[in-house]
């Protein structure tokens, strides 16, 4: 609003000093009350949007730097349940290693063979041509002298017959007397004129000897049993191995019989705790203890019923647990389902990256930079390891096993905390990388608008040495144009 008020160059000079040192004194000392020089865009446009957009850029990668410690938090966590699971995973060792050097458990074994029947020998006949002698004729009408003898053996024992009078002896009295007093396992008769001899068991060979022998029973001197089952493997082979060992082989001909047969295998050595033989029933049969295997071969183990499993027959074992082993094996089950809780439990604000939880890390305010870490399976099942059924610890050979999964569940273990290490160790160096980065985007958009307060207050003190100035000459001025005043 214009004044009708008028005022002398002096004096308006002197006004207008006085309200631009007013203005400047405004101007600082809102510098000095906010701290800022451009406290608006009207201030210093540039300077205001680019501090601004600094002062936004270091706001939004501040905020990052919770997310970035969270997840810091995070791969601790995960650390920590690393190492817990080792020293865990380090018990199951120990558990293991105590129970391999406790007694094994007492294993026996058994194995019971029994090959099809063999059909009984033919018995044994030595038939010898006689003539027409009659059984009450003198023996000298067959040739025979006193004192000369005939001989004749079933095999096993043997009987003498020695002529003592020719001429009153008779063939009637030699059967009789080797049939009564010879106690062979074999019978004396006339048929059809022939002496016949014929065996009463069936794995006899009836032998005639002596200097009268020829006289009685002609050319005839050997006699033995015959079977059809074993003739039919005439040319065929039986091989018998026991484990890794020497095959043993028995070879039949046509003359085979079940003693034959016998008697090579009674005369096997197929180590201790391993006997073989023919049962009753003409069977071949083993009974063994030990921990071998016994493979039949050869043409003749299918007809002898000796094929089953290709011919490989293996002891049935039965293992004696060690209660102590056994104890151990419970322990060990039970620190193995610690392992499952434990890992269950290494989470940090709902992500466990040890059962399978992923985490992203974002370290700048576009997302651009991040960095991706995948969770593990760290449950025993991840780990490859499983509880123990049975009798896994009673054997040597099956802890091991357990202690070579145990080792390798260790190795991953330890190569996982190496990759969290480094993932830890990356996260750390871009969370001090963002808060000074934070703090250089502060400081350089401080240095746009902050104010110089050792200058401002200067200045404020220079514009207060001004004002009083300013006001004195003020009042020379209104004074000068008084005493003008009083003139006129």
């Amino acid at each position: 609003m214009s004044s009708n008020i008028t005022l002398s160059a002096g004096v308006r000079q002197n006004l207008l000093s006085l309200q631009n040192t007013a203005s400047l004194m405004s101007t600082t000392q809102n510098r000095l009350a906010t701290g800022k020089k451009v406290n608006s865009a009207l201030d210093n446009p540039h300077n205001f949007f680019t501090s601004q957009s600094l002062s936004n850029r270091a706001g939004d990668l501040n905020s990052l730097l919770d997310s970035i410690g969270q997840a810091q938090q995070t791969l601790k966590a995960a650390d920590q349940g690393i190492t817990a699971l080792s020293k865990q995973v380090e018990a199951l060792k120990a558990v293991a290693r105590q129970a391999q050097q406790a007694s094994s458990a007492d294993t026996t074994y058994a194995m019971d063979i029994t090959g099809s029947a063999i059909a009984d020998d033919d018995p044994a006949e030595l038939t010898g041509t006689v003539g027409s002698l009659a059984v009450g004729d003198g023996l000298d009408d067959l040739g025979m002298a006193n004192g000369e003898e005939v001989t004749i053996s079933d095999g096993t024992n043997s009987y003498t017959f020695t002529v003592t009078d020719a001429s009153t002896e008779t063939l009637g009295d030699l059967i009789s007397d080797i049939n009564t007093n010879g106690g062979l396992d074999l019978t004396l008769a006339i048929d059809g004129g022939n002496l016949v001899a014929t065996a009463d068991g069936n794995t006899q060979t009836i032998t005639v000897s002596g200097n009268a022998a020829a006289d009685v029973f002609g050319t005839a001197t050997t006699a033995a049993p015959t079977n059809t089952d074993l003739a039919a493997l005439d040319g065929d082979d039986l091989t018998i191995q026991v484990g890794t060992g020497t095959a043993q082989t028995f070879s039949f001909t046509a003359d085979t019989t079940k003693a034959d047969l016998e008697e090579w295998l009674g005369g096997l050595s197929l180590g201790a705790g391993i006997t073989i033989g023919l049962s009753a029933g003409g069977e071949i049969e083993v009974d063994s203890t030990s921990a071998q295997s016994i493979t039949f071969g050869g043409d003749a183990a299918a007809a002898l019923g000796l094929d089953d499993n290709s011919g490989v027959y293996q002891p049935t074992a039965t293992v004696t647990p060690n209660t102590t082993r056994a104890d151990l094996q419970t322990q060990y089950n039970d620190l193995l389902s610690q392992i499952d809780t434990l890992a269950r439990d290494a989470s940090y604000n709902g992500i466990n990256l040890l059962s399978g939880d992923n985490l992203k890390v974002v370290f700048n305010e576009d997302g651009s930079s991040a960095l991706d870490i995948s969770g593990v399976d760290f449950t025993s099942a991840g780990l490859g390891l499983s509880a123990l059924t049975g009798d896994a610890f009673q054997s040597n050979t099956d802890i091991d096993a357990v202690l070579s999964s145990i080792d390798s569940a260790l190795s991953t273990l330890r190569g996982q905390a190496a990759s969290f290490g480094s993932n830890l160790t990356t996260v750390q160096i871009r969370q001090d990388f963002t808060k000074n980065m934070v703090n250089t985007l502060q400081v350089g958009a401080d240095n746009l608008v902050l104010a110089d307060t050792n200058e401002e207050g200067a200045n404020l003190l220079a514009l207060q040495t001004r004002q009083q100035l300013s006001t004195t000459a003020l009042s020379l001025s209104a004074q000068a144009d008084q005493a003008v005043l009083r003139l006129f």
